[in-house]
């Protein structure tokens, strides 16, 4: 299908300007998040009634597509909408109104097969090419296949949307699901703080005494540099185990990097100054220890948790239930963390789940009251 690749400027300003005619358009990104220190919205797929575009990111100012997303008389048709919006919000201070998330759709209808490569295979009858899933979209000039494979993520949403809405529908779902869809639309970009004592989190890193603990948390925050100075993913410049590894035996690592498995010849020229300069540091530093756990909690507070952990099973257990008998995934049903919360408050009554966050008007008219017998009905056992 016919497509244009828009990387100047005056082409995307006439590109907006169309589509603000439009009543739908589908939207898919591509980024760079497995190549750079700092994800880039690299690319913006848009299909809609008359026109299929992939638009260079990095070429153009993508903010005149602001209005579009925030009419709500244009729908915006995504896959996996949680991902993209996070993505374009990190660049572009904008609102999304009147979103439709063909992934979520497919939940809601009880389909186990949600990606979008098995569902266009499955309802439609065209096999996705997916060569190109984990290519470097940052890297310029694109090739012709990979704008190809960029266009195809979009082409048949308006498809999958129709065929989705209409059994939605039949089943009396959409009105449900629209208001699970102005929540992800008012979703907020995740932001990456890098984290001073993320080192606790490496893999087997309580197998090291105090002195080890110190080298590995040098070596963590000399790579966090390393990796912004050349724009590389942390786990590109050195890996975590090559890292424990190094800290395991940091004084024959000072005598010889190279006897260290995963020391590469490259890793050498390019890291070694620095990673001997972590390593002399953490020689140096005060010894580090994990944080001791939390004491246990007094039979009081054990019997509260553990209230919560059973309430917790239980709303698990209805879930299932419910989505069984809705024919839907459970996850599209109620998030973990609304069961969770229902868990802490345990509400004698519906109108205490009122507060709950994420618990939207439609589902607490679907669900509150029966979340409130499940847990009475198995307390009263």
């Amino acid at each position: 299908m016919p497509y244009a690749f828009i990387d100047k400027q005056h082409d995307f300003d006439a590109l907006v300007a169309k589509l603000l005619t439009h009543k739908y358009v589908s939207i898919d990104t591509e980024s760079n998040s497995m190549y750079v220190h700092k994800e880039q919205l690299c690319l913006v797929q848009l299909a809609s009634e008359h026109l299929n575009a992939v638009v260079d990111s990095l070429a153009v100012d993508i903010k005149g597509l602001a209005p579009v997303f925030a009419n709500k008389h244009i729908e915006k048709i995504f896959h996996s909408a949680e991902s993209d919006i996070r993505t374009i919000k990190a660049v572009l201070p904008v609102k999304f109104e009147n979103i439709f998330d063909v992934m979520l759709a497919a939940k809601y209808l009880g389909l186990k097969r949600c990606g979008l490569e098995n569902m266009v295979k499955e309802h439609i009858g065209i096999e996705l090419n997916k060569k190109f899933q984990k290519a470097d979209w940052g890297r310029r000039p694109l090739m012709k296949e990979m704008l190809d494979y960029a266009i195809g993520d979009v082409l048949y949403l308006h498809k999958l949307r129709n065929m989705f809405a209409e059994e939605l529908s039949r089943k009396g779902k959409l009105e449900e699901i629209k208001s699970e869809f102005a929540e992800v639309a008012a979703l907020e970009p995740s932001k990456s703080v890098f984290d001073e004592n993320g080192f606790f989190r490496i893999h087997a890193a309580r197998q090291l005494n105090g002195r080890g603990l110190a080298v590995l948390r040098e070596l963590y925050i000399f790579r966090e540099q390393a990796a912004r100075e050349r724009n590389r993913p942390p786990f590109k410049v050195i890996s975590e185990d090559l890292m424990f590894r190094l800290a395991t035996a940091p004084r024959e690592a000072l005598e010889n990097l190279s006897i260290f498995k995963g020391m590469s010849m490259y890793v050498l020229a390019n890291h070694g100054p620095w990673i001997k300069d972590a390593i002399q540091l953490g020689l140096k530093a005060p010894e580090v220890q994990f944080p001791k756990r939390v004491t246990a909690p007094s039979p009081d507070k054990r019997v509260h948790f553990e209230g919560i952990r059973e309430r917790f099973k239980i709303l698990k257990a209805w879930r299932l239930e419910t989505a069984n008998r809705r024919n839907m995934l459970p996850e599209a049903v109620l998030g973990n963390d609304i069961l969770e919360k229902t868990a802490l408050i345990n509400p004698k009554t519906a109108e205490e789940l009122k507060g709950v966050k994420s618990l939207g008007p439609e589902k607490f008219v679907l669900y509150a009251e029966e979340m409130v017998k499940a847990l009475h009905r198995k307390s009263a056992k």
